[in-house]
């Protein structure tokens, strides 16, 4: 592989885990780290691929969510690589019967491995850069 299909491969799999979140496709989600993993973030550490699936059950206090990937700079070295995605997730929830958008502004630290001649996530830092709660319209 090139190192451009290596960057597509990376990109794609960021992607993937924005579609599993959002559809709650844990069986997917847990495919896209390495058994190892860890996730973290503002009050949470997540260890291993199980325990990220299990704590991605907080996501029913939610009513649906849209994790939108945007750019993603990502170094490739042989068979690790790192990176950084930036991400705006949308939160869908009801707050005293008026529904709401919680919508956080995400930069991902990324550490990403080939793992069984797969690219997998090793570590994902999620960066809260900012935060917007309003109540939503037009729904």
């Amino acid at each position: 592989m090139s190192e451009l299909e290596h960057k597509q491969a990376i990109h794609a799999l960021t992607c993937r885990y924005a579609q599993a979140v959002d559809r709650r496709d844990f069986p997917k989600l847990a495919d896209l780290f390495t058994p190892d993993a860890r996730l973290c973030g503002p009050g949470f550490r997540m260890n291993g691929a199980q325990a990220i699936v299990d704590g991605m059950a907080s996501l029913g206090q939610y009513s649906a969510t849209q994790h939108h990937v945007h750019q993603q700079l990502v170094e490739v070295d042989g068979e690790t690589a790192a990176g950084e995605t930036y991400c705006i997730a949308s939160h869908l929830y009801e707050q005293d019967n008026v529904p709401r958008k919680l919508d956080w502004g995400i930069r991902y630290q990324d550490r990403f491995v080939q793992w069984r001649g797969q690219w997998r996530i090793a570590a994902r830092e999620l960066v809260v850069d900012w935060t917007q709660d309003l109540p939503l319209r037009g729904a």
